[in-house]
């Protein structure tokens, strides 16, 4: 068998952009991830169960309000595998999610994106409560049946209304 590659000019255009766009994605991760490095190399470590209870953690559902428009938006901070933008659930490899990891309520951050910086503030923390029920001996493995416990109790959270 040859091993001479043979590809139709238009397959080679479309694999060219496929290329400089998974390129310009991984840059953007590595970019979060230099970001998280820092950000990790610097923070106040505390165990699941000392955590201030207005920082936002992963799995933290909080209220984000854009500066610029004032704007509110309830997001969740998840691992990338569990990301889902348009559900709300954003990967702490995001910009959004590097920017408000281990931040407090009232923070404000500001977000880099392709079109420019993005003043937010943390507006509320709507339940950061999984990290230290956890510590109490929950595992991940409980964590849909720790959901629905959760869903009866206000452990943790803040209130959105003014």
């Amino acid at each position: 068998m040859n091993g001479t590659i043979r590809l139709t000019r238009q397959d080679s255009d479309r694999l060219a952009l496929m290329a400089e766009a998974l390129a310009a994605q991984s840059r953007g991760i590595q970019k979060q991830l230099r970001t998280l490095d820092g950000m990790m190399k610097s923070a106040l470590m505390f165990e699941a169960t000392a955590t201030p209870p207005d920082v936002v953690t992963i799995d933290s559902r909080i209220v984000i309000e854009d500066l610029h428009s004032g704007e509110l938006k309830q997001i969740e901070l998840v691992f990338p595998e569990e990301a889902d933008p348009p559900a709300g659930r954003l990967s702490v490899l995001s910009a959004i999610g590097c920017a408000v990891l281990g931040h407090a309520v009232g923070d404000r951050v500001v977000v880099e994106t392709d079109k420019g910086s993005l003043p937010l503030r943390i507006a509320a923390l709507v339940r950061q409560q999984l990290n230290a029920l956890m510590a109490q001996g929950w595992g991940r493995d409980d964590t849909s049946s720790l959901l629905r416990v959760l869903e009866g109790t206000s452990f943790g959270t803040t209130s959105t209304q003014q």
